[in-house]
């Protein structure tokens, strides 16, 4: 019985580092709308100065040719780095505009390119506030701290 009760605690721990945080939940919900070419589902996970500044249609497109080119939302590798994980000027920019609401999203967009997401816990939802598609030369050298 003790053997069980210890094989069932395992279990559950390290299962519970295959559920990803809501905010990158998310990044691949909306990337999932996106490849099912419903634009007005992907618009409903952007703010609307983001929305302002990239016209849906594109926008749309652009993400599904993302998931396109990894061959898979689950392929995305979409992860949240915190702040320690995080270049230490990002983190703190990001305190000083968003207070301790962000999550900080990347996923890998193909072809060498790294896509950033900011994603804001409202009162009522998860909201995504900016994204930007970065090399990974530049994602190693400026966003993520080692």
């Amino acid at each position: 019985m003790r053997k069980m009760i210890i094989l069932l605690a395992a279990a559950a721990f390290l299962l519970t580092g295959c559920f990803n945080p809501a905010s990158v939940s998310v990044v691949e919900d909306m990337y999932e709308e996106a490849l099912l070419e419903d634009e007005a589902a992907v618009a409903a996970y952007f703010n609307k100065e983001f929305l302002r500044e990239y016209p849906i249609e594109e926008l749309a497109d652009e993400l599904a040719t993302q998931v396109r080119n990894v061959e898979g939302i689950k392929l995305l590798n979409a992860i949240e780095l915190t702040g320690k994980r995080l270049n230490p000027e990002i983190a703190a920019e990001l305190d000083d505009t968003y207070e301790e609401r962000w999550h900080y999203i990347v996923n890998d967009a193909g072809e060498g390119d790294i896509m950033t997401w900011i994603v804001l816990k409202t009162s009522t939802h998860y909201e995504i506030t900016d994204g930007k598609k970065v090399t990974a030369d530049y994602y190693n050298k400026h966003i993520k701290n080692e």
